[in-house]
């Protein structure tokens, strides 16, 4: 019984992380082009560590995350570095990627993690899928297929870049699932946010490509950051710690379903009726995925 309430936790999890995650598409796609992306990336995650540190300092009054932090330190420090490092290869791709080639390709593209993270969560963390569950993985893909894909956008360079950000992301979570068993994934987000902004920060600084934003992409990138960045990750961190990376990453084309509807709210775009069609899609594979996990389960 616990861990069927487990497994509805971490999915509600990764459908926290499919809607932060795609406010993050919406507000990259603001941004200023005249930025490099090394300076989004910095600017990305130093506005998610700033509003995490104020979240913390008011969580820090009812909680005891700092002493659990000083008691795991040496733990901390190993996976804040290595996914520090990760992160920033893969968003400076992921940004490369998102100004070439757009949000609906570029959001397509990174849903390649599923296929790197079935792959990965095989060969190091022993995981296994049955074949429903694997229909429901390909019912989802599909529509994030038909949902995403736009021929005139396509650019094999920039394509290129997605497909390396998603197998970045991948391989990120894999090492957090093994590394972090025992942390608080709130904190490794907000740690992973300052290693971020520091080694970008000296790499603007020692390659003279310190920008300063305007006031306007300041704000969208402290949103998209704070999104994408804190809050999804965060989200993604704690449920791959109660659900396998291959089924929690398998569910999380519901971005591509909330980028339609963000993408209508905040561009006045209206979805087509293949888009429509394609969301459904999305939509009954990760219903399939999860009634076929938890019968397996049960």
């Amino acid at each position: 019984m616990k861990h069927d309430s487990n497994l509805i936790l971490g999915y509600l999890f990764v459908v926290g992380t499919a809607f932060f995650t795609a406010f993050s598409y919406i507000f990259g796609k603001m941004v200023s082009d005249d930025l490099y992306p090394e300076t989004v990336t910095f600017y990305w995650f130093l506005g998610a560590f700033l509003v995490a540190i104020i979240n913390g300092i008011i969580l820090s009054i009812f909680s005891n995350n700092f002493k659990f932090v000083l008691s795991n330190l040496k733990d901390y420090k190993k996976v804040t570095i290595i996914s520090s490092l990760i992160t920033i290869v893969s968003v400076a791709f992921w940004v490369i990627a998102l100004r070439t080639v757009g949000p609906p390709v570029t959001s397509f593209l990174m849903k390649f993690q599923v296929v790197f993270s079935v792959l990965l969560g095989f060969l190091f963390l022993n995981e296994k899928l049955n074949r429903l569950e694997i229909l429901g993985i390909t019912i989802t893909f599909v529509g994030a297929f038909v949902i995403t894909y736009d021929s005139s956008n396509f650019e094999l360079k920039g394509s290129l870049y997605a497909i390396l950000a998603a197998f970045g992301y991948s391989s990120l979570f894999m090492i957090v699932k093994k590394m972090g068993r025992q942390l608080n994934m709130m904190m490794v987000a907000v740690l992973r946010s300052l290693g971020v902004s520091i080694l970008v920060g000296l790499y603007l600084i020692c390659f003279n490509k310190f920008q300063l934003p305007t006031p306007t992409d300041f704000i969208y990138m402290l949103i998209g950051g704070t999104c994408g960045a804190y809050i999804g990750k965060a989200f993604q961190f704690q449920a791959i710690k109660l659900v396998d990376i291959s089924r929690t990453t398998a569910i999380t084309p519901l971005e591509a379903v909330f980028v339609l509807i963000l993408t209508y709210i905040f561009f006045d775009s209206v979805p087509s009726t293949i888009k429509l069609i394609g969301g459904s899609l999305i939509l009954l594979g990760v219903l399939s995925l999860i009634i076929f996990s938890r019968k397996k389960n049960n």
